[in-house]
């Protein structure tokens, strides 16, 4: 099992118990920007997979990984828009989804519960990993832009997340940004994991 599949019901686990036993509050925020990272990194990823289309089990598997994070947070992910027979228009009723529709609201629900910087990880991670997406070098759609001012808003050390930034302005290659846009996943989950400890 990865490091991942085995984080994910930890997290569970701690929210839980600190909801249970209304721990401390600082314990439950840290707690809540972790999981709120990894929610909006997984829903956004299965959304683009959903999107591609031949990987329903995948899709399947990510969300079912992800509903104990999310029943913990005692927030309802709801299913994706049902797929158009022109591949263009499901593309763009996912990424509706995921930064203005049910997705998006995901985002401002964990915002309500746990705070802006929690709402702020989540829609950071669902905008990065729309660059695998959207990204052509030249353009990022904004949102390196969104990246540097949401991360500077709540006080993430700038070095976890400016090399997608520096990958944007330098007009990288697809491939050299979603090395980027992975490193700053990883390495944002990472940090967030130790606060938790």
């Amino acid at each position: 099992m990865s490091r991942r599949s085995v984080l994910v019901p930890a997290l569970a686990g701690t929210l839980l118990l600190l909801f249970f036993t209304g721990d401390a509050q600082a314990g439950t925020e840290e707690l809540a920007k972790a999981a709120a990272w990894r929610l909006g990194d997984q829903i956004s990823i299965a959304g683009l997979l959903y999107a591609q289309g031949n990987h329903d089990d995948k899709v399947d598997e990510i969300m079912k990984a992800m509903k104990p994070l999310a029943d913990a947070m005692q927030i309802e992910i709801k299913p994706f828009p049902p797929r158009s027979p022109d591949s263009s228009q499901t593309y763009a009723d996912v990424i509706h989804y995921l930064i203005q529709g049910d997705g998006a609201d995901v985002g401002r629900e964990i915002a309500e519960k746990f705070g802006n910087p929690a709402g702020t990880l989540y829609e950071v991670a669902v905008k990065s990993n729309l660059l695998l997406l959207l990204y052509q070098p030249g353009e990022d759609q904004g949102i390196g832009g969104v990246i540097k001012s949401r991360m500077t808003e709540i006080g993430m050390p700038e070095n976890l997340w400016i090399g997608v930034v520096n990958a944007i302005d330098n007009k990288v290659s697809e491939a050299e940004l979603k090395d980027a846009v992975f490193k700053m996943h990883d390495d944002v989950a990472a940090y967030l994991g130790q606060q938790i400890d």
